[in-house]
């Protein structure tokens, strides 16, 4: 019976000691505690997130301004507001921070216009391309083009965004062909490449501004043939 009893009253002593104030203080700071930690942690991924937010901004802003070349992680740390060391925790190399860094911006598609009409769809999708290609990002990807030969890894990104997009400009193109606006057997990717070239060409290569009446006036102009008038038939 003795072991009985003294188990009987151990249990009685541990549930007294369960509900005495010392313990339930004790049990509310490891609750405290918990909580804190798992605050502390959501703090943490919070910042983090600003942190690669701003090195990204930073890191896009530069390569526009600067160039691939000229880009280093001294100046992207400093045009951030942070230390250099924590850009070497995250990435390894410049050109895992550009192309991360450009990759955050690039997911989102085009807006795909449907107003019923090629040249009207195609005059929304130019004044797209023209502020885009004026944009952080756009400057980034012409640099990125530039360090092509330099740099392969480097330069494959741009060509693959680009040629990326052709296939989801196909229902622009294929509403146009339906109404008889466009012949079936058209270049697409031609045509494409014909309403970006000249926006290409009057920002980085001739350094014009793009003005609000140039996406009009490309589209009237590819859509006439380029401008070149068909000879007459005798």
């Amino acid at each position: 019976m003795q072991p009985f009893v003294a188990l009987s009253k151990k249990r009685e002593y541990t549930r007294s000691m369960s509900t005495h104030p010392s313990h339930k203080a004790d049990a509310s700071k490891s609750i405290q505690t918990s909580e804190q930690a798992r605050g502390r942690r959501q703090r943490s991924g919070g910042r983090s997130a600003r942190v690669q937010a701003a090195v990204f901004e930073a890191t896009l802003e530069l390569l526009g301004e600067q160039g691939y070349e000229a880009l280093n992680f001294a100046t992207i740390a400093q045009r951030a507001g942070i230390h250099k060391t924590s850009l070497y925790r995250r990435w390894e190399t410049k050109e895992q921070l550009v192309l991360d860094a450009v990759e955050s911006q690039v997911t989102k598609e085009f807006p795909l216009p449907n107003t019923g009409s090629l040249r009207s769809d195609l005059i929304h999708l130019v004044r797209y391309l023209s502020a885009f290609l004026q944009s952080a990002v756009g400057q980034a990807l012409l640099q990125m083009a530039f360090a092509s030969r330099r740099e392969p890894a480097i330069g494959s990104f741009p060509k693959n965004y680009w040629q990326h997009r052709y296939p989801y400009l196909r229902p622009l193109f294929d509403r146009a062909i339906a109404r008889g606006e466009l012949a079936a057997q058209t270049d697409l990717q031609l045509l494409f490449e014909m309403l970006l070239g000249v926006l290409y060409v009057r920002a980085f290569v001739l350094g014009e501004s793009l003005d609000e009446t140039l996406p009009e006036r490309i589209v009237d102009l590819v859509l006439a043939d380029g401008g070149a008038r068909k000879p007459a038939t005798t």
